[in-house]
């Protein structure tokens, strides 16, 4: 390592300790290591600094995110579509109401296998029809084969994603019940105990406690996993309080079911650009990310 960079990387960490983010953000820029460029941005409150750094960096989704935030989603639609992915850009745009360019991305997105890709893309397909005033049954009908996939999801990434879509369609059609049963599923898959701080703040925001949720994880335990949770997927469990869950697998199917047609006519929440929704009701704006930006799989690249 030479004299220059030992001096600038002491210069970015005493920076950091001072919690002068934005300067430290400046020393990782000299460096050359973007990807801590733009965490110590992002620190600062600068998202859009943030947002061009994790873009030059290879990092669409983090990219994505913070372009959200600052409520640009073409700009995250288009970090996405630089790299190919065409259906996460079209989600992006649903978020935000843009409903009508997102259907043209979602008709050009190639099929893909039987795999989640494509399970996702079929999401966005049928969300796309929802939001635009379409029947609610095709996108209720996925629900129990995205809750049925997330427990087999090794690939964090991909997890993450399916999780973030799955809880995001729910929301929309204001069924928090798959909501939590999504966010159990994903907590049950190997290693999933790393969604139980986004399945609290998501349950207090939607549902107004997370007193229910299973316990912090034991730092102890070699599994991470915390020993008071039990193997029952479904209410109370799942995270819903005894009131609003469903109390049984099979009936909790049945009420979905029973719904489709009764929910079919009713408004969901519209897209965020439009003034009413298909029964006007007031749009609200789009709501930011679950949960705190994680890393990706591959992690910092930078180092000494």
């Amino acid at each position: 390592m030479s004299r220059r960079t030992r001096l600038l990387l002491k210069a970015a960490r005493c920076y950091s300790e001072a919690q002068a983010h934005t300067e430290a953000a400046r020393c990782y820029d000299l460096l050359g290591w973007q990807w801590s460029a733009a965490d110590a941005y992002q620190r600062a409150g600068d998202l859009e600094h943030a947002a061009r750094t994790y873009r030059q960096a290879g990092h669409p989704e983090q990219a994505a995110r913070c372009y959200r935030l600052l409520g640009r989603p073409e700009l995250a639609a288009r970090c996405w579509q630089e790299r190919g992915r065409r259906p996460e850009a079209a989600w992006e745009l649903l978020l935000a109401g843009e409903i009508t360019p997102a259907r043209h991305l979602l008709a050009g997105a190639d099929a893909i296998g039987k795999g989640p890709q494509q399970l996702r893309l079929e999401l966005a397909r049928a969300l796309a029809d929802r939001l635009d005033g379409g029947p609610a049954g095709p996108l209720l009908g996925l629900f129990p084969r995205i809750e049925a996939r997330l427990p087999s999801l090794a690939a964090r990434t991909e997890r993450r994603l399916m999780l973030d879509w799955a809880v995001e369609a729910a929301d929309r059609v204001e069924r928090f019940d798959w909501g939590a049963r999504f966010f159990r599923a994903a907590y049950d898959a190997p290693g999933g105990a790393d969604v139980l701080s986004r399945w609290r703040e998501w349950a207090t925001d939607r549902l107004g406690s997370a007193a229910w949720l299973p316990s912090e994880p034991d730092a102890g335990s070699g599994a991470g996993r915390p020993q008071t949770r039990t193997t029952n997927h479904h209410a109370p469990a799942a995270g819903l309080p005894p009131d609003r869950a469903t109390h049984h697998p099979a009936a909790a199917e049945g009420q979905a079911a029973s719904r489709v047609d009764g929910t079919a006519g009713e408004s969901s929440e519209p897209p965020a650009s439009t003034d009413t929704g298909p029964a006007g009701r007031p749009a609200r704006t789009a709501r930011p990310p679950l949960g705190l930006p994680a890393e990706t799989d591959t992690g910092r690249a930078e180092g000494p």
